[in-house]
């Protein structure tokens, strides 16, 4: 009975024991997997080409990086880029059929052979079309005057050091060089009309240039019209290139009316901050005030004759400083219209040239403003734009 016992014991301990692990294996297996999704089906790619559009009265282009970033004003976006080489300056065609890029680049990007050029761009593909080499060109922070294109755009000037100043003459309609024409003791370039260039002189004066057919310059030099140890002109002066109607203005905010020609006519300089009901500024050292500063602090819109300037409070030699507020003067009475604060401190500032115009500062913290010159309302921003350093409109 035992032995009965003890084998059913056994026997039936293990039939359970192979019973209970059939269960638990049965419970703890998992389902089968599902099927695999097939592989989505791979489309061949198409590659194409856009185009811009025309350039229409608020397209600007701003200088950011290593080439020049093409913007839309009526939606903040961004249209395409130019690239440029080392100090690159842009200067755009009168009727937006081409861009022209003065540039400089090495063999080993720092080093090696060095080529000088304008470089020629489509406006509508971006495509570069022509190089025209240049003898040299001065290698400096990319300023407007720096080059510049007379106000029919068949010629451009470059301005060189060989070590002596100079300017280069380049046909942009038959994409060569033409000519260097010496401007001693005389620097930057400001085109009038299709008849030459002025520049300004380390003695505070003018030097007038009208070149002829052939690319030869014949120089006129006028007396000093401003204090260029005390009180220095803006290198990013106005110049209204189809009338010769130029706003040279100082770092204490002094402004100098001058009409170029063969034979330049001055007018009454007068105080951006008298315009505004307070004292001009002065060189005392502690002198604190409102003054102009930024890298182009300066904008006009020609039909109303409004002058934009970027204004911070500071003393003498803050001219670099950017501008907290944006000042719209009437030139022809010299009032200040409006006062307007700017959200993020302004290093350029451009206004577009149509019956509704628009109002462009970028600057600090990256950002692009688009603003109402009425009453300096933001209408809308962007933002991405890094350390501006040149801004261009259509049409001026």
């Amino acid at each position: 009975m035992g032995l009965q016992f003890g084998s059913w014991l056994r026997g039936g301990a293990c039939a359970a024991g192979i019973a209970w692990a059939g269960i638990a294996s049965a419970a703890d297996t998992p389902p089968p997997a599902p099927a695999s999704p097939p592989p989505p089906i791979l489309e061949a790619e198409t590659s194409g080409t856009l185009t811009l559009g025309p350039a229409g009265a608020h397209r600007l282009y701003i200088a950011a990086g290593e080439g020049f970033t093409i913007i839309d004003g009526d939606t903040a976006k961004v249209e395409g880029t130019i690239h440029g080489g080392r100090a690159g300056v842009l200067a755009v065609a009168p009727d937006n059929g081409h861009y022209y890029v003065s540039e400089s680049y090495w063999s080993r990007d720092n080093r090696g052979e060095r080529v000088d050029l304008v470089s020629v761009y489509d406006s509508a593909s971006l495509k570069l079309v022509n190089e025209i080499k240049l003898p040299g060109r001065l290698i400096a922070s990319g300023r407007m005057p720096f080059f510049s294109i007379s106000a029919s755009g068949t010629r451009g000037y470059v301005f060189n050091l060989e070590p002596a100043t100079s300017v280069q003459v380049v046909d942009l309609e038959k994409k060569k060089f033409l000519s260097t024409i010496e401007v001693p003791g005389c620097g930057l370039i400001f085109p009038y009309r299709d008849e030459g260039f002025a520049s300004l002189c380390a003695d505070g004066s003018l030097a007038t240039v009208t070149v002829d057919v052939k690319a030869k310059g014949t120089i006129r030099q006028s007396q000093p019209f401003f204090e260029a140890e005390a009180d220095p002109v803006f290198e990013e002066s106005l110049v209204d290139r189809k009338t010769g109607q130029a706003w040279f203005i100082t770092y204490n905010g002094l402004v100098h009316p001058v009409k170029l020609g063969g034979e330049p006519v001055f007018g009454e300089p007068w105080s951006l901050q008298a315009a505004a009901g307070l004292s001009p500024a002065t060189t005392e050292p502690q002198h604190k005030t409102w003054r102009p500063g930024g890298r182009r602090p300066f904008a006009i819109h020609m039909a109303s004759g409004t002058l934009f300037a970027l204004m911070h409070e500071g003393k003498p030699w803050t001219q670099k400083a950017e501008g907290t507020e944006l000042w719209a003067i009437d030139v022809a009475t010299r009032q200040v219209k409006g006062r307007f604060r700017v959200p993020t401190a302004g290093r350029v500032v451009g206004v577009s040239q149509d019956e509704k115009p628009l109002l462009y500062v970028a600057g600090e913290g990256d950002w692009l403003w688009v603003m109402d010159p009425e009453n300096g309302r933001i209408v809308r921003q962007m933002s991405e734009i890094r350390r501006p350093g040149m801004i261009q409109v259509t049409g001026f």
